[in-house]
């Protein structure tokens, strides 16, 4: 298993490079002069812009703008181009709000999805089986966006419950949860939803195929009662389908981050990557990018050595 998990690390490596190589060549290509969106339109004429662009080092080969980001990315003395700040600090400032709120949403779909399908896996093709079903494909096709405004219009602009953007209060430091919490509910929701029904349907397919295995039909003829049979021999061989699931969601929270935060104002990194794109802050751009390369590759490496403790036939040599 060491030996394995080493192998995957190492191979991650040329992964890695490939994306910021690609998320480079895509930045240099996109229309806009950072150096401009920096510049007033007023101070434009005024101002030294060749200077700016060699203090930011884009007056130089693009291979070599490359190497020497990459560089300062690797021993973190990349800056922002936008707030001359190290990266570093501003994603570690982003990374707790994202965190949160990803772990909320995910905690929140896992709660409602195994109930959910449980109760659809056992009444098959029933009229509830056919509700879950039709909600599941109306979460699946409809955008989070949608859900987000909402969610906004009926409890912000009607009823006056719930704070719109955010996540504290103005004027208010630190994060108390006393104070958070409203702040947490919608974004939690719609992040949640944009992964349930997938969650939803993917965990009922497995249910029912296990339920009609030949050794749960064994295990009732022995009398052994339904919990025990749900506990002991459809759950845990259900669970592999579902964490594959699991490890595919779990880094598809940060793109849903991306709207979310983007929508409800909240200053976590999928915020930071949008307002780096607009103002073509190359620095932030690859750093986020490379955070969400990094999390689908360990993602998939934790779904796959999962498995081998799930179902103990699987080996990694």
């Amino acid at each position: 298993m060491g030996w394995y998990i080493v192998r995957r690390l190492v191979h991650a490596v040329p992964i890695l490079v490939g994306v910021t190589v690609v998320t480079f060549a895509v930045l240099a290509a996109a229309p806009g002069d950072p150096v401009l969106m920096m510049v007033a339109p007023e101070q434009q004429n005024t101002a030294d812009l060749a200077a700016l662009r060699a203090q930011l080092g884009l007056n130089k080969p693009l291979p070599v703008q490359y190497a020497v980001m990459m560089t300062n990315l690797v021993t973190g003395r990349l800056r922002s181009f936008r707030e001359r700040r190290p990266v570093a600090e501003i994603i570690g400032g982003a990374l707790g709000p994202t965190a949160l709120l990803a772990g909320l949403a995910l905690a929140a779909a896992a709660i409602v999805s195994a109930p959910v399908a449980l109760v659809s896996a056992l009444r098959p093709y029933s009229a509830l089986d056919h509700v879950v079903t039709m909600f599941s494909l109306l979460g699946i096709a409809l955008p989070s966006f949608w859900f987000a405004l909402v969610l906004i219009f009926v409890f912000t602009d009607r009823l006056t419950w719930l704070p719109a953007s955010g996540l504290r209060p103005e004027g208010v430091a630190g994060y108390s949860p006393a104070l958070v919490w409203p702040y947490l509910v919608m974004p939690t929701i719609v992040l949640a939803l944009s992964i349930l029904p997938l969650l939803v349907r993917y965990a009922r397919s497995a249910l029912l195929e296990t339920l009609h295995e030949e050794y749960v039909l064994v295990a009732r003829a022995k009398g052994l009662t339904g919990a025990r049979v749900l506990g002991r021999h459809v759950l845990r061989n259900s669970l592999v389908p579902v964490v594959t699931v699991l490890g595919l969601v779990i880094p598809g929270l940060l793109s849903g981050a991306l709207v979310v935060e983007s929508i409800f104002a909240i200053p976590g990194i999928g915020r930071l990557t949008v307002d780096g794109a607009l103002a073509r802050d190359y620095p932030v751009v690859m750093t986020t990018t490379v955070v969400g390369a990094a999390l689908v590759i360990v993602s998939n490496l934790l779904t796959d050595v999962s498995y081998a403790f799930l179902d103990p036939r699987i080996r990694f040599d």
